[in-house]
């Protein structure tokens, strides 16, 4: 072996690592069998594809391990997620009942209607029916017929507290429930006004008790067939104390003026800021029944000072105004009422009865500033209205009267109708509430412009017989729509004295009442007296054409053509579509020889009342002095197809057989 260690050259190496020296010894070794080589090399080639072998099982345990580890994960993943969507349940859940709870205590805090508990009752009455629960149904079936009943213009949203429909007879459950713990919310949070009572006997009667949410309460007593009796009286009381301004109107809807004014007293004077000016707005009838006129002007102006913005208080208080006869505050609210409804006031009323007061307020402007054509387009836009052009019967005799001043006696009849009988007058009353103006009115109106003073009388005393219109009620507007007329009726028919005896029982402070004065001193040719009257008439309303218009034909009748001028002049500023200054200007124009002036005032007066006779008359008369004898041949054919009176038609006749 120490051979073995040596080199041919004799030196000593160390010995290698059992490998090299095995090929060491096969090389040095030639003789060394190939077998035992490939038998050392297929050895090799085995350890080799061991190791390969645990490799790849080592690799396949990393896989294995990758793919645990990755199900692992994914695993923690999803249980993560679950817990997530565990804990975000949870707080969905309870954010819910959060919300539920705070919706409810929402609700609840917002609950204002009408509650109606079950009212205690002998057990004998229970027994036949009459229970607790029955007697509070029935309340509850009276309140409801009380409220469809009322008629109000008034928006449910104006009442300082409202029930409107929210009525309801509640009936405790027994034990623990969602609604019993709403119920509980509700009175410790909500406004609701809880109507409560009892039945007892009283020998050999009942006694009915009815609380209003604590307040004392109110007792009615009778005998027992008479229980529907007192429901009736429990059930006024509730509406009385819950609703005060619908019960009011529900008492004047029922003609009881008396009941009515002092709940409307204690509304107007003690009740919540914003109910005082609607209260005064309807207390003015109960100051009417009585005849307390100034204090049913005072209160709409109250009620019109306290809320400019309120379309109801406007209107009202131009319809006292105009009634009283005090025609310059009357424009004055009605342009109010008109601008109230373009801005911020119509939602307080029902928006039909706000369109309604709008398109009256309109055609009351154009008839206090002698607009006719204007009030009569406002007057069918009020009947275009569904929900009330179909039962109104007042308008087409206002358009008639309108028509009337239009001179267009035509148009006139067609407003009133087939009536043509003033014994129609009772019938055209009938149902007619605070307004006067019955089919009696506007026919004396047109009887009157075609001079038929006696048909004047005939039916203004037929209408002022009628009971009805003698009560108090009735009489405000009586000193305006039909004393006056009814005054130069008499006159014309020469009992001036009794003219004089009836107009003199007029306040001062009425506009047509003044006319009336200053227009039966013309009659008389007082002129002086008619000068006075007049100036205190124009002083009165300054913004309105009549008085000017008659001052100036009394002027012009005394011949003096200058100073007629001059307040036709005035009127026709006042009222730019009043057709009557115009007119009269022009014929003062031909009075004084100046017919080619005279010309111009005629063809602007046709604009607004294109059917009148004499307009077209006179303007014929203009044309044939100022030469054009085809033009006035013209008019004179016009004014031939139209109504003309007894004069006029004997003017035109001479006119054309003249100039024929």
């Amino acid at each position: 072996m120490a051979e073995d260690e040596r080199s041919g050259s004799g030196e000593v190496r160390p010995p290698a690592s059992a490998a090299e020296g095995a090929v060491a010894a096969a090389l040095s070794l030639g003789a060394a069998s190939r077998a035992a080589a490939d038998a050392f090399l297929a050895e090799q080639m085995q350890l080799a594809r061991k190791q390969a072998a645990l490799a790849e099982v080592q690799t396949e345990e990393l896989r294995e391990e990758k793919r645990l580890r990755h199900w692992s994960l994914r695993v923690r993943h999803i249980s993560d997620v679950m817990k997530l969507a565990f804990e975000l349940s949870l707080a969905l859940i309870f954010l819910g009942l959060v919300v539920a709870i705070g919706a409810a205590v929402w609700s609840a805090s917002r609950e204002d209607g009408l509650v109606i508990d079950a009212f205690t009752a002998p057990p004998d009455m229970a027994q036949r029916g009459v229970s607790g629960d029955v007697v509070a149904s029935e309340l509850l079936d009276r309140l409801t017929a009380m409220q469809n009943q009322t008629i109000s213009s008034r928006a449910a949203s104006s009442y300082a507290k409202n029930w409107d429909n929210d009525i309801k007879v509640e009936i405790p459950d027994t034990g623990v429930s969602v609604g019993e713990a709403y119920r509980f919310l509700v009175r410790m949070l909500g406004r609701e006004t809880h109507i409560s009572g009892e039945i007892y006997r009283a020998q050999d009667k009942i006694v009915l008790i009815t609380r209003v949410s604590g307040q004392p309460g109110a007792r009615w007593q009778g005998r027992e067939t008479e229980l529907d009796t007192l429901v009736d009286k429990a059930a006024g009381y509730v509406f009385s104390r819950t609703q005060p301004f619908r019960y009011s109107a529900w008492l004047l809807n029922n003609a009881r003026f008396a009941d009515a004014d002092p709940v409307l007293a204690e509304l107007a004077t003690s009740g919540p800021a914003s109910e005082r000016p609607w209260a005064l707005s309807i207390w003015v009838y109960p100051a009417l029944a009585k005849g307390d006129f100034d204090a049913a002007v005072a209160r709409a102006r109250e009620a019109a000072r306290l809320a400019p913005n309120l379309i109801l208080a406007q209107a009202q208080g131009a319809t006292m105004e105009a009634f009283a006869g005090h025609d310059e505050q009357a424009l004055g609210y009605m342009r109010a009422t008109d601008a109230v409804w373009h801005g911020a006031g119509a939602p307080d009323v029902v928006p039909t009865a706000a369109a309604v007061m709008d398109r009256e307020a309109q055609a009351t402007i154009g008839e206090e500033l002698a607009d006719f054509p204007a009030a009569i387009n406002a007057y069918r836009g009020l009947l275009a209205i569904q929900e009330f052009g179909g039962s109104d019967w007042s308008t087409p005799y206002m358009m008639s009267v309108d028509a009337t001043w239009m001179h267009d006696p035509a148009a006139a009849r067609a407003f009133l109708g087939t009536k043509s009988d003033v014994r129609m007058t009772r019938q055209s009353f009938e149902g007619a509430g605070w307004n006067l103006i019955t089919y009696a009115y506007p026919q004396a109106q047109l009887l009157a412009a075609q001079g038929d003073w006696a048909g004047v009388i005939r039916d203004l005393e037929q209408l002022r017989a009628i009971p009805e219109v003698q009560a108090p009620l009735f009489q405000l507007q009586t000193r305006t729509a039909i004393v006056p007329l009814l005054t130069l009726a008499y006159a014309h028919l020469g009992d001036t004295a009794k003219a004089w005896q009836m107009i003199g029982k007029m306040p001062l402070d009425c506009y047509v009442c003044l006319r009336a004065r200053g227009q039966l001193d013309v009659l008389t040719k007082n002129w002086a007296g008619a000068g006075y009257w007049f100036t205190r008439a124009v002083q009165q309303a300054p913004s309105i054409p009549f008085a000017y218009l008659e001052w100036g034909e009394a002027l012009l009748a005394r011949g003096n053509l200058d100073g007629a001028i001059a307040k036709f002049a005035v009127a026709n500023q006042k009222g730019p579509h009043f057709a009557d200054p115009l007119e009269m200007w022009g014929e003062a124009l031909i009075a004084k020889n100046r017919s080619d002036l005279a010309l111009a005032k005629f063809a602007e007066a046709d604009k607004y009342a294109p059917n009148w006779g004499r307009l077209h008359l006179k303007w014929g008369e203009a044309l044939l002095w100022s030469g054009d004898k085809n033009g006035a041949a013209k008019q004179f054919a016009t004014a031939s197809r139209l109504d003309l009176s007894a004069a006029d038609k004997s003017t035109l006749a001479r006119m054309g057989a003249k100039h024929g």
